[in-house]
């Protein structure tokens, strides 16, 4: 294992050879190969299907059809025509001793990304890197084995055509992964997509620095002065779109004064989807005569992710306590305000430590193609590096050129 690290870590400099148009020709080759050879990728994905056993949810994310991979080439597309990243100056200037100093865009280098359940991945992760010009070690979960290895042995056909097939390597068994944790001397990254669990077990095994993609914990406060049909609109998109996705809502926090009057409107509609609701003890009596399953919310409730039709939900007096609620139980995913008071949205805004922060819209936007990225490797909750949506320029870092005549230190 350590010597075919070895070797993708030689061979990412071919990377940095690359044109912009040459990215861009690659990405949109690999698109149009996906499209036809859609149903070889489904029929893997119908054996992965079929032996997934966990619930209807989460089996959601592993799906894929024909519309999921229109999308899915559109995104590729997407980010083959975005800016080349590579070699951009942010910013130069001179200084005192006249030496000229600028700060330019360059690859991490080889970057290990893990990933549960969304085989999609397998190729827009490709795509991502190669427009960064970053190596890659893939490993996606046991769960989208077949599916994972039908996109990436359509991806390596295309590598061979440019001779970087040994710049990207794609893992499927746990152990394999045991041994890769070792090699902080090869691998500059680990970008790990997946349940809370698996990251904490990743960050003790490993001394390879971590970009966190934790749980998606999200939030909707319901300011006093919001308009109620949107809100219900906007929470009903959020929570019920696609409940499996780390960007659905997952706790939902009402001011106490308009609880009533909101509450008659967004129950009726919870209904059609049979939403169970986690009510704190201050919300119960609003659910009583409800079709909903009810159940009375602990504190353990209001930490959890639920990725199902499952919700909780609790009262605030005021939007400092709506702060403080999500600051203490949130996974610093994303988050929103339904308001019209300009004092409390701006007080939101400064002080939600969460990566993405919204106003009077659906937190279901945190996603690197409805950002204009194309696509993502993940959605950061650390705060060191990158946080959010991570394109393309957050899979970069920099360094400084600097030139001079002759300059000495004196």
């Amino acid at each position: 294992m350590r010597k075919l690290i070895q070797n993708i870590k030689k061979n990412s400099q071919k990377l940095l050879d690359l044109t912009p148009k040459q990215k861009e020709d690659m990405i949109l080759a690999l698109a149009q190969k996906l499209r036809e050879n859609f149903k070889v990728i489904l029929e893997a994905n119908a054996k992965d299907l079929l032996n997934f056993n966990k619930n209807s949810a989460l089996k959601d994310r592993l799906l894929l059809n024909e519309n999921r991979l229109n999308a899915l080439c559109k995104s590729l597309e997407k980010i083959a025509f975005l800016e080349d990243p590579i070699y951009k100056v942010h910013k130069g200037w001179v200084n005192y001793a006249g030496l000229r100093i600028e700060k330019i865009s360059i690859p991490i280098g080889l970057i290990c990304v893990i990933y549960e359940a969304r085989p999609a991945l397998s190729a827009e992760i490709i795509a991502l890197m190669l427009k960064s010009s970053n190596a890659c070690i893939l490993k996606g979960g046991i769960e989208a084995k077949n599916t994972n290895l039908a996109l990436f042995a359509l991806v390596c056909e295309l590598l061979k055509d440019y001779g970087l097939e040994q710049c990207f390597l794609m893992l499927s068994q746990r152990e394999e992964l045991s041994e890769l944790l070792s090699f902080d001397d090869l691998i500059d990254l680990i970008i790990p997509r997946g349940s809370t669990a698996m990251i904490q077990e990743l960050a003790k095994s490993t001394k390879i620095p971590l970009i966190k993609q934790d749980k998606g914990l999200c939030h909707i406060f319901v300011d006093e002065s919001a308009n109620l049909q949107n809100a219900v609109d906007i929470i009903i998109n959020a929570k019920c779109q696609r409940v499996s996705v780390c960007n659905a809502l997952e706790t939902l926090l009402v001011h106490k004064n308009i609880a009533k009057d909101f509450f008659n409107l967004l129950i009726c509609e919870l209904e059609k989807f049979k939403v169970k609701i986690h009510a704190h003890q201050n919300a119960l009596n609003f659910f009583k005569d409800s079709n909903l399953e009810v159940l009375l919310a602990d504190e353990e409730d209001f930490k959890k992710e639920w990725l199902d039709y499952e919700m909780s939900v609790k009262l605030v007096k005021d939007c400092d306590e709506a702060i403080a609620h999500i600051n203490e139980f949130s996974s610093s995913h994303s988050e929103a305000i339904l308001s019209n008071d300009v004092k409390n949205i701006a007080k939101f805004q400064r002080y939600i430590h969460s990566a993405c922060v919204y106003v009077n819209a659906s937190t279901r936007f945190s996603d690197g193609g409805e950002f204009g990225f194309g696509g993502e490797v993940g959605i950061s909750t650390s705060k060191l590096h990158a946080r959010g949506p991570m394109g393309i320029e957050e899979i970069c870092t920099y360094k400084y050129l600097i030139s001079g005549e002759g300059q000495i230190r004196t």
